[in-house]
Protein backbone atom coordinates (compact mmCIF):
# COMPACT_ATOMS: atom_id res chain seq x y z
CA UNK A 1 0.00 0.00 0.00
CA UNK A 2 1.14 3.51 -1.07
CA UNK A 3 0.98 6.61 1.45
CA UNK A 4 -2.16 7.57 -0.17
CA UNK A 5 -4.17 4.25 -0.44
CA UNK A 6 -7.44 3.41 1.30
CA UNK A 7 -6.92 0.22 3.75
CA UNK A 8 -9.19 -2.84 1.89
CA UNK A 9 -11.62 -3.99 3.95
CA UNK A 10 -13.01 -3.40 6.92
CA UNK A 11 -11.59 -6.41 8.52
CA UNK A 12 -8.31 -7.59 10.49
CA UNK A 13 -6.10 -7.34 7.81
CA UNK A 14 -7.52 -3.63 7.87
CA UNK A 15 -6.86 -3.23 11.74
CA UNK A 16 -3.32 -4.63 11.63
CA UNK A 17 -2.85 -2.45 9.09
CA UNK A 18 -3.80 1.07 10.90
CA UNK A 19 -2.23 -0.51 13.88
CA UNK A 20 0.55 -0.75 12.08
CA UNK A 21 1.02 2.82 10.35
CA UNK A 22 -0.54 4.15 14.09
CA UNK A 23 2.44 3.23 16.14
CA UNK A 24 4.42 5.41 13.89
CA UNK A 25 2.45 8.22 14.37
CA UNK A 26 4.39 10.45 16.19
CA UNK A 27 7.55 10.29 14.36
CA UNK A 28 5.82 9.61 10.60
CA UNK A 29 2.51 10.93 10.58
CA UNK A 30 1.72 10.91 6.90
CA UNK A 31 1.02 7.28 6.24
CA UNK A 32 -1.51 7.16 8.83
CA UNK A 33 -3.35 10.19 8.27
CA UNK A 34 -3.27 9.39 4.22
CA UNK A 35 -4.54 6.30 4.59
CA UNK A 36 -7.60 7.44 6.93
CA UNK A 37 -8.20 9.92 4.47
CA UNK A 38 -7.79 7.92 1.22
CA UNK A 39 -10.71 5.61 3.27
CA UNK A 40 -12.71 8.42 4.65
CA UNK A 41 -12.64 9.81 0.98
CA UNK A 42 -14.08 7.12 -0.77
CA UNK A 43 -16.84 6.32 2.00
CA UNK A 44 -18.04 9.60 1.48
CA UNK A 45 -17.88 9.86 -2.07
CA UNK A 46 -20.19 6.44 -1.95
CA UNK A 47 -22.66 7.93 0.65
CA UNK A 48 -22.97 11.96 -0.41
CA UNK A 49 -21.36 11.56 -4.26
CA UNK A 50 -18.42 14.10 -3.70
CA UNK A 51 -18.40 15.24 -7.53
CA UNK A 52 -19.47 19.29 -7.74
CA UNK A 53 -20.04 19.74 -3.92
CA UNK A 54 -18.36 22.44 -1.77
CA UNK A 55 -17.09 20.71 1.42
CA UNK A 56 -15.10 22.79 4.48
CA UNK A 57 -12.16 20.43 6.49
CA UNK A 58 -12.49 21.58 9.73
CA UNK A 59 -9.07 21.01 11.57
CA UNK A 60 -7.38 20.16 8.39
CA UNK A 61 -3.66 20.35 9.21
CA UNK A 62 -1.82 19.63 6.24
CA UNK A 63 -4.37 19.02 3.82
CA UNK A 64 -4.21 15.11 3.24
CA UNK A 65 -8.00 14.44 3.73
CA UNK A 66 -8.54 18.05 1.59
CA UNK A 67 -6.34 16.32 -0.82
CA UNK A 68 -8.19 13.17 -1.04
CA UNK A 69 -11.88 14.25 -0.90
CA UNK A 70 -10.32 16.74 -4.11
CA UNK A 71 -9.78 13.19 -5.87
CA UNK A 72 -13.39 12.34 -5.65
CA UNK A 73 -14.25 16.05 -7.43
CA UNK A 74 -14.93 17.47 -4.79
CA UNK A 75 -14.31 21.60 -4.31
CA UNK A 76 -12.83 21.35 -0.78
CA UNK A 77 -11.68 24.76 1.95
CA UNK A 78 -9.67 23.81 4.69
CA UNK A 79 -9.05 25.54 7.74
CA UNK A 80 -6.51 25.54 10.69
CA UNK A 81 -5.45 26.88 13.79
CA UNK A 82 -2.10 26.51 13.85
CA UNK A 83 0.74 27.74 10.83
CA UNK A 84 2.76 24.78 11.59
CA UNK A 85 0.69 22.04 10.64
CA UNK A 86 -0.92 24.15 7.39
CA UNK A 87 2.69 24.02 6.13
CA UNK A 88 3.82 20.21 7.30
CA UNK A 89 2.96 18.55 3.93
CA UNK A 90 5.81 19.13 1.04
CA UNK A 91 5.20 20.58 -1.15
CA UNK A 92 2.32 22.37 1.23
CA UNK A 93 -1.38 21.75 -0.03
CA UNK A 94 -3.37 24.75 -1.51
CA UNK A 95 -6.51 26.06 -0.54
CA UNK A 96 -6.52 25.72 3.26
CA UNK A 97 -5.85 28.87 5.28
CA UNK A 98 -5.93 29.96 9.24
CA UNK A 99 -9.02 29.86 11.07
CA UNK A 100 -10.97 29.98 14.04
CA UNK A 101 -13.18 26.73 14.10
CA UNK A 102 -15.60 28.37 17.08
CA UNK A 103 -16.05 31.27 14.67
CA UNK A 104 -16.30 30.03 10.74
CA UNK A 105 -15.42 33.41 8.73
CA UNK A 106 -18.24 31.68 6.21
CA UNK A 107 -21.97 32.55 5.85
CA UNK A 108 -24.90 30.67 6.92
CA UNK A 109 -25.51 27.35 4.68
CA UNK A 110 -22.26 27.67 2.51
CA UNK A 111 -21.23 23.78 2.27
CA UNK A 112 -22.74 20.78 0.81
CA UNK A 113 -20.22 19.15 3.76
CA UNK A 114 -18.46 19.92 6.78
CA UNK A 115 -15.48 17.27 7.87
CA UNK A 116 -13.68 17.58 11.12
CA UNK A 117 -11.15 14.75 11.81
CA UNK A 118 -9.80 14.50 15.25
CA UNK A 119 -10.07 18.16 16.27
CA UNK A 120 -12.38 18.75 18.32
CA UNK A 121 -10.15 17.20 22.01
CA UNK A 122 -8.08 20.30 20.68
CA UNK A 123 -10.45 23.22 21.41
CA UNK A 124 -11.48 24.07 24.68
CA UNK A 125 -15.43 24.88 23.63
CA UNK A 126 -16.40 21.85 21.28
CA UNK A 127 -20.28 22.79 21.30
CA UNK A 128 -19.54 26.09 19.59
CA UNK A 129 -17.51 23.94 17.02
CA UNK A 130 -20.92 22.23 16.56
CA UNK A 131 -22.62 24.89 16.29
CA UNK A 132 -20.74 26.42 13.47
CA UNK A 133 -20.47 22.96 11.91
CA UNK A 134 -24.34 23.09 11.58
CA UNK A 135 -24.17 26.74 11.14
CA UNK A 136 -22.40 26.86 7.49
CA UNK A 137 -24.13 23.42 6.09
CA UNK A 138 -26.87 23.63 3.61
CA UNK A 139 -30.43 22.56 4.46
CA UNK A 140 -29.77 18.29 3.87
CA UNK A 141 -26.00 18.80 3.93
CA UNK A 142 -24.28 16.18 5.74
CA UNK A 143 -21.43 16.41 8.76
CA UNK A 144 -18.71 14.21 9.30
CA UNK A 145 -17.49 14.18 12.88
CA UNK A 146 -14.96 12.35 14.93
CA UNK A 147 -12.83 12.66 17.90
CA UNK A 148 -10.44 11.04 20.26
CA UNK A 149 -12.52 10.75 23.41
CA UNK A 150 -10.47 10.88 26.54
CA UNK A 151 -11.12 7.92 28.38
CA UNK A 152 -9.76 6.05 25.17
CA UNK A 153 -6.84 4.28 24.60
CA UNK A 154 -5.69 7.15 23.11
CA UNK A 155 -7.22 9.87 24.86
CA UNK A 156 -4.66 11.64 26.59
CA UNK A 157 -2.18 11.76 23.69
CA UNK A 158 1.56 11.59 25.21
CA UNK A 159 0.35 11.67 28.43
CA UNK A 160 -1.55 8.03 27.75
CA UNK A 161 -2.81 6.51 29.96
CA UNK A 162 -2.65 9.36 32.90
CA UNK A 163 -6.02 10.49 31.35
CA UNK A 164 -7.53 7.69 33.50
CA UNK A 165 -6.75 9.87 36.43
CA UNK A 166 -8.98 11.91 35.73
CA UNK A 167 -8.68 15.53 34.08
CA UNK A 168 -7.38 17.04 37.71
CA UNK A 169 -4.78 14.46 38.82
CA UNK A 170 -3.45 12.60 35.52
CA UNK A 171 -2.21 15.41 33.72
CA UNK A 172 -0.17 16.90 37.19
CA UNK A 173 1.02 13.41 37.65
CA UNK A 174 2.44 13.38 34.56
CA UNK A 175 4.28 16.68 34.41
CA UNK A 176 5.35 15.68 37.69
CA UNK A 177 6.76 12.88 36.73
CA UNK A 178 7.81 13.65 33.18
CA UNK A 179 7.49 17.28 32.61
CA UNK A 180 5.32 19.10 30.10
CA UNK A 181 4.27 17.15 26.76
CA UNK A 182 6.42 18.23 23.89
CA UNK A 183 2.56 19.16 22.59
CA UNK A 184 -0.79 18.84 23.19
CA UNK A 185 -0.28 19.77 26.61
CA UNK A 186 -4.18 19.63 28.53
CA UNK A 187 -6.01 22.68 29.25
CA UNK A 188 -3.80 23.97 26.46
CA UNK A 189 -4.19 22.35 23.25
CA UNK A 190 -5.91 19.09 24.40
CA UNK A 191 -9.37 18.93 26.22
CA UNK A 192 -11.75 16.15 27.66
CA UNK A 193 -13.88 15.47 25.20
CA UNK A 194 -17.17 12.67 26.38
CA UNK A 195 -19.25 10.75 23.95
CA UNK A 196 -22.07 11.12 25.95
CA UNK A 197 -22.44 14.78 26.78
CA UNK A 198 -21.43 15.45 23.31
CA UNK A 199 -24.04 13.16 21.62
CA UNK A 200 -26.64 14.45 24.08
CA UNK A 201 -25.88 18.03 22.71
CA UNK A 202 -26.40 16.96 19.21
CA UNK A 203 -29.27 15.11 19.68
CA UNK A 204 -30.93 17.82 20.88
CA UNK A 205 -29.39 20.59 18.57
CA UNK A 206 -32.26 22.34 16.55
CA UNK A 207 -30.24 22.17 13.63
CA UNK A 208 -28.48 18.84 13.51
CA UNK A 209 -30.05 15.18 12.57
CA UNK A 210 -27.54 12.27 13.79
CA UNK A 211 -27.95 9.80 11.76
CA UNK A 212 -25.08 7.53 12.70
CA UNK A 213 -22.69 6.89 15.92
CA UNK A 214 -19.87 4.55 15.35
CA UNK A 215 -16.15 3.79 16.52
CA UNK A 216 -14.50 4.90 13.56
CA UNK A 217 -11.86 2.43 13.01
CA UNK A 218 -14.26 -0.87 13.85
CA UNK A 219 -17.54 0.25 12.57
CA UNK A 220 -18.58 -3.17 13.07
CA UNK A 221 -18.99 -2.39 17.19
CA UNK A 222 -21.11 0.37 16.81
CA UNK A 223 -23.70 -1.15 19.36
CA UNK A 224 -20.57 -0.13 21.87
CA UNK A 225 -21.70 3.24 21.34
CA UNK A 226 -25.18 2.87 22.87
CA UNK A 227 -23.60 1.43 26.19
CA UNK A 228 -23.05 4.58 28.84
CA UNK A 229 -19.14 4.67 30.33
CA UNK A 230 -18.24 1.32 27.91
CA UNK A 231 -18.50 3.38 24.89
CA UNK A 232 -16.28 5.98 26.83
CA UNK A 233 -13.26 3.74 27.19
CA UNK A 234 -13.80 1.05 24.05
CA UNK A 235 -14.71 3.35 20.98
CA UNK A 236 -11.40 5.09 21.18
CA UNK A 237 -12.28 7.30 18.56
CA UNK A 238 -16.05 8.59 18.22
CA UNK A 239 -17.29 8.98 14.64
CA UNK A 240 -20.74 10.79 14.33
CA UNK A 241 -22.36 11.45 11.35
CA UNK A 242 -25.11 13.60 10.69
CA UNK A 243 -27.34 15.62 8.41
CA UNK A 244 -28.43 19.68 9.06
CA UNK A 245 -32.14 19.92 8.92
CA UNK A 246 -34.55 23.20 9.07
CA UNK A 247 -35.97 24.83 12.40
Amino acid sequence: MTSAEAPNGTGIARLRLLWKLFRDERQNPEPFYRALAAESAIDLNQRYGLAQTNVLDIGCGPGWYAEALRQHGATVVGIDGSVEALTRADPPITGLSIGDATRLAFPDASFDGVFCSNMLEHVNDPEAVINEMARVLKPGGWGYLSWTNWYSPHGGHHMNPYQYLGTRWGPRLYEKRHGPPPDNRFGKELFAVHIGPTLRFMRNHPQISVHRVEPRYWPWARPITAIPLVREVLTWNCLVRFTRQDI
